[in-house]
């Protein structure tokens, strides 16, 4: 049985776009909320899932084959240029991160849609789980080797006792580091879009004089519209840049 809840109130909280909303339980597997949240995360996957399919099933180029192969390039290049990596290892596990984060960004600024990225358990749930899959590269490979991260090379033993803890905090505050950066930016920048726009739309429904003064807003709307895609495509690619250098770092001990 599904209990349909909606709580919509867009037009008065510019931070209301970010509440996890419960729309209804779910009976399938075991009894579960189903928030907009998960609906989101679902499509997500499956759309990214449905692209990548479509490309691999059709022999004629299209605008999609076009647009994979150029993030296939970025992706490439970031190993290339950030790591010492044979064999472009780890290349699928990068891809996906950058399709998934790059994805769920543009979504987001689809109207009365929800950006994961701007949902810090997302974020800090992709920073902690690949941070983990790196440390356990980085014991598999060096070994004991791996805790030489802590105590760099030539220093004195008499400043280690102070040093490693330092640089252990240091090392941990990666994951949040790498969550509150996407996080922060993905939701300032959707929080000021909803403040601009729902200044504008109150401007024109004020009186033909108000109007005219709408339109600067819109304008800067549109600006920042375009500005909102950039940085979709650069905070993905700034996480899996970073990363690509932590898992560099493990592998090589830098």
């Amino acid at each position: 049985m599904f209990n349909i809840v909606f709580q919509l109130n867009f037009l008065y909280d510019p931070l209301e776009q970010f509440a996890i909303v419960p729309l209804f339980w779910s009976h399938v597997m075991c009894p579960s909320q189903i928030t907009n949240l998960t609906l989101i995360l679902v499509l997500n996957l499956l759309l990214i899932h449905f692209v990548i399919a479509e490309i691999y099933n059709r022999s004629d180029s299209n605008i999609w084959i076009v647009l994979l192969k150029s993030l296939y390039g970025v992706v490439k290049n970031i190993i290339k240029s950030n790591t010492t990596l044979k064999r472009y290892q780890y290349f699928s596990i990068l891809l996906f991160l950058f399709l998934f984060i790059f994805v769920s960004n543009l979504v987001g600024l689809i109207p009365y849609s929800f950006t994961l990225t701007s949902s810090f358990v997302v974020t800090f749930f992709l920073a902690l789980t690949h941070f983990i899959g790196i440390n356990i590269i980085g014991l598999t490979e060096q070994r004991w080797k791996f805790f030489n991260l802590f105590l760099p090379s030539g220093v004195p033993l008499a400043i280690a006792p102070i040093l490693i803890p330092i640089e252990f905090v240091s090392y941990l505050a990666r994951v949040f580091s790498l969550s509150i950066r996407l996080f922060a930016n993905m939701m300032s920048g959707h929080a000021l879009l909803k403040i601009l726009i729902g200044f504008s739309w109150t401007l024109l429904g004020s009186g033909i004089l108000s109007a005219g003064i709408a339109l600067f807003p819109w304008l800067i709307v549109t600006a920042i519209m375009f500005l909102e895609l950039l940085i979709a495509f650069l905070q993905a690619y700034v996480f899996v840049i970073l990363i690509a250098i932590y898992i560099n770092d493990v592998i090589s001990m830098h």
